[in-house]
């Protein structure tokens, strides 16, 4: 498929592959999700207004979430209903048909490619489908209180840490599929390129940054290890734990935030829990497993019992 779409208007442009137009409208879904669900942290953990929200939002695109979602998100708050009352909270949760993360995290199975925010973003626009499920089963099931305790300002600067440190890892996702779907198509793999083409019209601080590590470095498929990204993620990392440690506590569903963190952990992982997931397999339909100790590629059967 020739022709591109942008993410926020519906342009396509005439250099992009349908496997790069599934992981660039993915990316932008991904990053409203993010955002949506950093408005849930303040609205419900903080109890905050939506002037107050409003006013957050403004102040963060003056910094490093500099974007245009910050400022449509910032003028969404603003906006108010005839009868005086916020328009956004008139508005149903539940998500449009036509999710783009759906297509991108179908994409990234089938790629075999590790994109677990794509996978929860879907998920959360499937759920939320379900609006009278949900009603019903909240009259059921129970859970913690919402409150968060703490000096405000501090839990605003965590949630925009978390927020900043999830979207770096998101866009991390979205261009390691975007390159293991360049190489599946047989074509050159060019992610610098791809980066300039997704911020054209796009005044975005990390976008640019992003931009700038994969022109750096064109043989990167994993931008988070570029150093000066890393010098832009590492210190917002503990805001990030501690704010997905105290959603769970306190019942709040965060889950592409939370998934942002769970492929960070993983993929600083030496050893995953994998091997016993081969054995199982291997005693249950024979499928076989590597060695440590042997050549990779050479595959061995055990008797489990």
């Amino acid at each position: 498929m020739s022709g591109t779409r942008d993410l926020g208007t519906g342009h396509v442009s005439e250099t992009e592959s349908g496997l790069a137009v599934d992981a660039r409208g993915g990316l932008e879904s991904l990053l409203t999700h993010l955002v949506s669900e950093s408005y849930l942290l303040l609205l419900k953990s903080l109890r905050s207004s939506h002037d107050s929200m409003r006013t957050i939002y403004t102040d963060w695109n003056r910094g490093e979430l500099a974007d245009p979602l910050m400022a449509a998100t910032a003028d969404a708050l603003g906006l108010r209903d005839l009868d005086g009352e916020p328009l956004l909270e008139k508005v149903l949760d539940v998500a449009s048909t036509g999710e783009p993360c759906v297509s991108a995290a179908r994409l990234a199975m089938e790629l075999r490619v590790p994109a677990p925010a794509f996978a929860q973003a879907a998920s959360s626009s499937h759920i939320s489908v379900l609006k009278d499920e949900r009603i019903d089963a909240s009259a059921v099931l129970g859970g913690p209180k919402h409150a968060t305790s703490g000096d405000r300002a501090v839990l605003v600067e965590e949630i925009r840490k978390a927020l900043l440190a999830a979207t770096i890892l998101a866009q991390a996702q979205a261009f390691l599929l975007l390159s293991r779907a360049q190489g599946a198509q047989g074509g050159p793999v060019d992610l610098c390129g791809a980066a300039r083409i997704w911020s054209e019209g796009r005044e975005s601080f990390l976008h640019d940054r992003i931009g700038e590590a994969l022109c750096r470095n064109p043989e990167l498929e994993l931008v988070i290890l570029d150093a000066q990204i890393k010098a832009l993620l590492d210190p917002c990392l503990p805001a990030l734990r501690r704010v997905v440690a105290r959603s769970v506590e306190s019942g709040l569903a965060i889950p592409v935030i939370s998934a942002c963190l769970q492929f960070y952990d993983q993929c600083r992982s030496t050893w995953l829990p994998a091997n016993l997931v081969r054995a199982l397999r291997d005693a249950r339909a024979s499928e076989g497993y590597e060695r440590v100790d042997r050549p990779r590629g050479e595959i061995f059967h055990s008797d489990w019992k």
